[in-house]
């Protein structure tokens, strides 16, 4: 008699002679090995949307960092924002550095006379 477990569970087909499944373990395994591409696919989604996301915070503090930086230079150098900002750049490429890194520097030496000593308003 079967389980209780089991009772409730259909009868697998028998389509074949001898009581065999009507499809071949060949497909199974097919199925299975599509399954697991799926799987595999979503994995490489999953770590891409990751990456983006990581990318796209990075991105956003940057920006953070760059916005104060140019209200720095605006207070220091009673200059307008865009000017500012071409300060920005012009420091950066003169030291081959990331626009995000000269701002972060910006905001850590507030106060201290720091790294803007050099920059002068582009005309």
């Amino acid at each position: 008699m079967p389980s209780d477990e089991t009772a409730s569970l259909p009868e697998a087909p028998t389509g074949a002679p001898g009581g065999a499944p009507p499809f071949p373990a060949r497909d199974h395994a097919v199925t299975l090995m599509d399954a697991m591409r799926a799987v595999l696919a979503m994995i490489d989604d999953l770590e891409a949307l990751r990456t983006e996301n990581r990318q796209l915070k990075e991105a956003l503090e940057g920006r953070a960092l760059i916005e104060r930086a140019k209200g720095i230079l605006m207070a220091r150098r009673g200059c307008d924002e865009a000017t500012a900002f071409r300060m920005l750049v012009t420091l950066s490429r003169k030291q081959h550095r990331k626009v995000r890194a000269v701002a972060a520097d910006f905001a850590e030496g507030l106060g201290t006379g720091g790294v803007d000593a050099g920059v002068h308003p582009l005309t």
